[in-house]
């Protein structure tokens, strides 16, 4: 590792200097390199006549220096605007509208002040004929900063209905048929909702985010390496969904539809109101989503001497399938000028649904059919979720000087029922080997944090904290049998109920440092006292766990150039083990796989060293980030295809932590910029994963595998657009197995109709039907291959419509001075 971080710096330097001076700013207006900063600018144009706020008013910035246009973009229909991304220098505003004669005031951007107001911009009223808008907004789809890259959802997923569909649009980001989502490759990663870590899992995030609406959401921002002050949940980092909160004055509205065939549609809507002290944004979205799903499960025995035994052939056949509501609304009301008090409701319900015909053909060592078989399954499933967050926050100074405070309640319930059973294939044949389970779950988080930030000096500013959690799962699980199929059914012992606990408590600090014009220093500690106890009711054991955990972090930040950064940041993650790992009790999820927890699974831990270079050109933007990760204790599935469970001889599919894993390899991120013809960005990941299983496991793995995505977005006229998005993962080894490759595209063409309000769209998604998932694993006694197919193909008629007015206007809002702001916002 020590050789690893100096060569792979060394090459990122050479590399970037040979990009640098090959992408050197042509000396003509607008040719200057696009910001990619942590500075920005704010302020409001006003009619000097009528003091009237200057709707849509265009924004430029320039630099002093030579006058370059940098960036641009149009005032909100109050007038305001903020323009985020500008490196330290010296700019001016150039604020222009029709009617008006163009107003501009300048300011700098330093690494100490990062954040400049420049106030009211009063505009006065000129003959209309002499007046022209210079400045057309071209904001960048991806933005590259100090410790996240940033996406705008409507650019890279610009036709997408809900929020699943825009994260499956982001680089490095992938959402398999399943609605699982996973960072570079890695499932662990922790998924937020304006910075606030979701309270669902599993199926039950996945049925959120389908429901989440794509049209109140601003953008995706992906923190691969997060800092002490984040929560260290999420070995791969973090993804944080950022809805819009900032509503125009009065009224506002948006609407979101999208069908594909009979029950397959997205529909969701949202309003926003402001007046006076009071904020609102609220959201309600309904999906259906139903597919067909094929695959298989073959299972191919071996004897003593390596010679085939016997094989199982599983057909699948069936359909999954749902319905889901989600309502979300944030009031937010200013008890004074630097209070305000926010109250966020969050309401999930869900319906699911999976019917599975599967065919069993068994066959001996010739090949010879011996027997055949149905095992139908059907499960049906629904769960409630209902979240509140009350918040206070103290404002002193922007992003400076604050004091903020939370509580927050979340309860879900979540109820499954499975029916399965045995049918000969000959017409009329009973049922046997009847078996209803049903799951019966509750769930309940209350949280509790405070975060206070304030500066220790000009260039230096202090954030610390506290987090305390407390979650509480009561679980039942009922499994009833009716062997001889007579209507006899009797409690099995496969029936199990458990109570899982667990409480943390946290405390973090974080010091930047902003040394001269070209480096900033961040470092930071949290510290966790966790405990937990899994508590198996039917036979009252009990597995309890306390442990102390320390997460420091640090970054190392230097600009040589207003185009150039490079950044060397660590960090250290944990991801606990789930109750659905802990619990001991048999799970079926098929007659011959069957799911065991390990309640005494330690968590794992990882540290994350990452280097980073960005660079900024004429055409667009690119970043490498280098990345290793040492994990220990290192959670991992261990197959067994030899055991026996109820009396039926299983493929088992358990937990257990292995010694280490490490891993590295690199991130490649770029976006290029051809003007409004051509706007597209792509990614590469490429890494490699050695696990140890240690003295006493057998289990390791050696591997190598890659994923690239590419999006491109084409104006083929004012009013009609073309984008294309394309993902491909390369094959993968795992412990005793291998995922085959896996790849999806889709494509979208949208019309823009009344303007900028309503916008048509036809979208096609797996067009080549490539989604679908295949993986081989086992030993030298059985194999066992698996194979699925998600019903993911479909073609999407989408419709999109926004409203809003501005019913008068109210005083504006004066920003604190922002001198001596430190960097690392």
């Amino acid at each position: 590792m020590r050789r690893l971080v100096p060569a792979a710096l060394g090459l990122l330097l050479a590399a970037g200097a040979s990009s640098l001076a090959a992408q050197a700013p042509a000396g003509r207006p607008g040719a200057g390199p696009p910001p990619s900063g942590p500075g920005e600018v704010r302020g409001i144009a006003i009619a000097a006549e009528s003091k009237a706020p200057v709707q849509r008013a265009a924004v430029g910035v320039h630099n002093v220096k030579d006058s370059l246009l940098v960036t641009g973009d149009f005032a909100k229909p109050d007038g305001s605007f903020i323009i985020r991304g500008l490196r330290p220098g010296e700019y001016y505003v150039r604020v222009t509208s029709m009617g008006f004669k163009p107003e501009r005031k300048r300011f700098t951007i330093t690494p100490q002040a990062v954040a400049a107001n420049v106030d009211t911009l009063l505009l006065t009223q000129i003959p209309l004929e002499l007046q022209a808008v210079e400045v057309k907004s071209d904001r960048p789809a991806m933005s590259i900063e100090p410790d996240r890259n940033t996406y705008r959802a409507k650019d890279v997923a610009p036709a997408a209905t809900n929020a699943s569909e825009v994260l499956d649009a982001v680089p490095s980001v992938q959402v398999d048929g399943d609605g699982k989502v996973s960072l570079r490759g890695n499932e662990n990663v922790a998924i937020q909702i304006n910075g606030r870590a979701t309270p669902i899992q599993g199926t039950q995030l996945a049925a959120y985010l389908k429901s989440l609406p794509s049209n109140i959401i601003e953008r995706i921002e992906v923190v691969p390496n997060p800092s002490a002050k984040h929560d260290p949940e999420g070995m791969a980092g973090i993804i944080n969904i950022v809805l819009k909160q900032n509503v125009d004055l009065g009224v506002s509205a948006g609407l979101n539809l999208g069908i594909a065939e009979t029950d397959r549609y997205n529909a969701s809507g949202n309003v926003g109101y402001q007046v006076g002290k009071v904020s609102l944004l609220s959201s309600l979205g309904f999906f259906a989503d139903d597919r067909p799903v094929l695959g298989f499960n073959d299972r191919e025995r071996y004897d003593a001497l390596a010679q085939l035994a016997s094989i199982t052939e599983q057909d699948i056949d069936g359909r999954q399938g749902g319905v889901g509501q989600n309502f979300t609304t944030t009031v937010d009301y200013k008890l004074t000028p630097k209070n305000v008090l926010t109250n966020a409701l969050s309401i999930n319900h869900r319906n699911f649904n999976d019917d599975q015909s599967i065919l069993y053909t068994e066959l001996d060592d010739t090949r010879a059919v011996t027997d055949r078989y149905f095992r139908p399954r059907v499960t049906d499933s629904k769960g409630l979720m209902f979240d509140w967050t009350t918040a206070l926050k103290r404002t002193i100074e922007p992003r400076k000087h604050e004091l903020s405070g939370e509580v927050r309640f979340n309860r879900a319930r979540d109820e499954d029922g499975t029916s399965l059973w045995r049918q000969s294939t000959s017409t009329g044949a009973p049922q046997i080997e009847n078996e209803n389970d049903d799951t019966d779950a509750l769930t309940r988080n209350l949280t509790g944090q405070l975060d206070y930030t304030r500066p220790l000096g000009k260039t230096l500013k202090l954030e610390t904290g506290y987090k305390g959690n407390s979650r509480h799962l009561d679980r039942d699980f009922l499994v009833m049998k009716d062997d001889a199929g007579n209507g006899n059914w009797v409690r099995s012992s496969l029936s199990n109920d458990f109570v899982f606990d667990e409480t943390v408590h946290a405390a973090y600090g974080v010091l930047s440092q902003s040394v001269g014009k070209k480096v900033q220093l961040q470092a930071g500690l949290r510290a966790e006292r966790a405990s937990r106890d899994f508590e198996l009711s039917t036979t009252g054991v009990n597995y309890p766990y306390d442990y102390t955990s320390l997460f420091p972090s640090g970054v190392v930040m230097y600009n040589p150039s207003e185009a150039t950064q490079l950044k060397v940041s660590y960090s250290r993650r944990i991801r606990r083990p789930g109750t659905q790992e802990l619990n001991p009790f048999p799970s079926f999820f098929d007659a011959q796989n069957v799911f065991f927890g390990n309640p005494r699974l330690n968590p794992e831990y990882t540290d994350a060293y990452e280097v980073g270079i960005s660079k900024n050109g004429k055409f667009g933007s690119l970043q490498l980030s280098p990345f290793y990760r040492r994990t220990t204790d290192i959670i991992r599935v261990n197959i067994n295809t030899t055991d026996t469970v109820d009396t039926r001889e299983v493929t088992s599919v358990s937990f257990e932590n292995l010694a280490n894993s490490n891993s590295w390899g690199t991130d490649l991120n770029g976006q290029l910029r051809l003007g409004p013809k051509f706007n597209g960005f792509a990614s590469f990941n490429v890494f490699k994963m050695v696990t140890d299983g240690g003295s006493q496991s057998a289990v390791g793995s050696n591997a190598v595998t890659w994923s690239a995505r590419l999006n491109a977005t084409s104006q083929l006229t004012q009013t009609w657009s073309l984008q294309g998005a394309y993902f491909y993962r390369a094959p993968m080894k795992i412990e005793r197995g291998r995922f085959s490759a896996f790849q999806g595209s889709n494509f979208t063409v949208r019309k823009k109709v009344n303007g900028d309000k309503a916008i048509v769209g036809f979208r096609v998604q797996d067009p080549f039907n490539t989604n679908r998932m295949r993986v081989r694993a086992g030993n030298d006694d059985v194999m066992q291959l698996t194979g699925r197919s998600f019903g993911v193909r479909s073609a999407w008629l989408t419709f999109q419509y926004n409203y809003g007015q501005t019913p008068r206007v109210r005083e504006v809002r004066q920003e604190p001075s922002a001198e001596n702001r430190t960097g690392f916002p």
